[in-house]
């Protein structure tokens, strides 16, 4: 009996017979399949005629040092390419499940998010799954949005109300209020509460025309009359931050990028009437572990509502 599975395993086909014989039929030349397969020619020539002694079929003709495939070959090579297509197969989903084990996530966020408290909920996510990997893409709200309605990410964090999403699979994290900012020295600095008449004939540092923020903040000053001087516009709001800090005037921002100040050059005082910021997710539809997602939804979730004060929020 020994001998019969001895016998069966010296004749059995290994993997490495079949790449021999594809890379020379694919290559025409023992030289071209050994570079195929970066071995030495030698040893390519050995696996074919060792592939011949077992199979017991003539597969080359040996004619002034060249191998020629036989017939038999031929009708060889199709099935041997079909389970070599099929090996190669099992290891790319071999390795999707290792990927989908271990977790990797791909997020798109908008930049006050990006650089407030995804940080964190990325840095306790991952201590709690070592074996995770966290890809954050930093982007417009539009841009994330559509970042995940053509599932180009898992999942998408952005600044809009959940009305402008119209995607069925999201949710808001947090609701909260605007604040004003304003340079510890400006005469406005000593307010409890600022209002839209406050910032008649004042520099003010703006968002980027058409951005969600920019057009409800506008909408709000042009319901009171308020003329501003528009001396500065960024598309982020923590560049706001830097501008003021550098003299170019006050601004409303959203309550995210002001808890995440570490000044001393700045003041951030509430505003009436309240003009909401919506802070939300979204989830792409294409195929990720619900494992890795949820938990990550739930530290996100967390570590917002951490760092927005609690007096600001209206719903969360």
């Amino acid at each position: 009996m020994l001998l019969i599975w001895r016998r069966a395993v010296e004749n059995r086909i290994t993997l490495r017979h079949l790449e021999a014989f594809r890379a020379i039929m694919v290559r025409k030349t023992v030289t071209g399949a050994a570079e195929m397969l970066e071995i030495t020619q030698p040893v390519v020539t050995r696996l074919i005629s060792d592939l011949e002694e077992r199979i017991a079929i003539p597969l080359f003709t040996r004619t002034k040092g060249r191998l020629l495939p036989t017939a038999e070959a031929a009708l060889l090579f199709k099935d041997v390419e079909q389970s070599l297509i099929s090996i190669e197969r099992i290891a790319n989903a071999a390795s999707n499940i290792k990927a989908l084990k271990m977790g990797y996530l791909e997020i798109a966020a908008a930049p006050s998010m990006s650089l407030s408290f995804l940080p964190r909920a990325i840095a306790s996510f991952t201590r709690e799954h070592p074996d995770a990997v966290v890809s954050m893409h930093m982007h417009s709200s539009s841009t994330v949005l559509d970042m995940v309605q053509r599932d180009r990410c898992d999942l998408g964090f952005a600044m809009f109300p959940m009305r402008a999403t119209r995607h069925g699979n999201s949710e808001t994290l947090v609701s909260a209020k605007m604040v004003g900012v304003v340079p510890i020295n400006h005469r406005l600095a000593n307010r409890d509460v600022l209002h839209p008449e406050d910032f008649e004939g004042e520099s003010f540092i703006s968002l980027m025309p058409l951005m969600e923020e920019r057009m409800r903040i506008d909408s709000v000053m042009l319901s009171y009359g308020v003329k501003r001087r528009m001396n500065a516009e960024t598309q982020v709001a923590s560049v706001i931050l830097k501008m003021a800090e550098a003299g170019s005037g006050v601004s409303i921002i959203d309550p995210l990028t002001a808890s995440g100040y570490t000044g001393t050059m700045l003041k951030f005082i509430p505003f009436e009437p309240a003009i909401i910021n919506d802070y939300s997710i979204v989830i792409s539809q294409r195929n990720s572990s619900t494992l890795i997602l949820k938990p990550f939804i739930d530290h996100a979730r967390r570590e917002i509502r951490k760092m927005v004060p609690a007096n600001l929020i209206v719903r969360s």
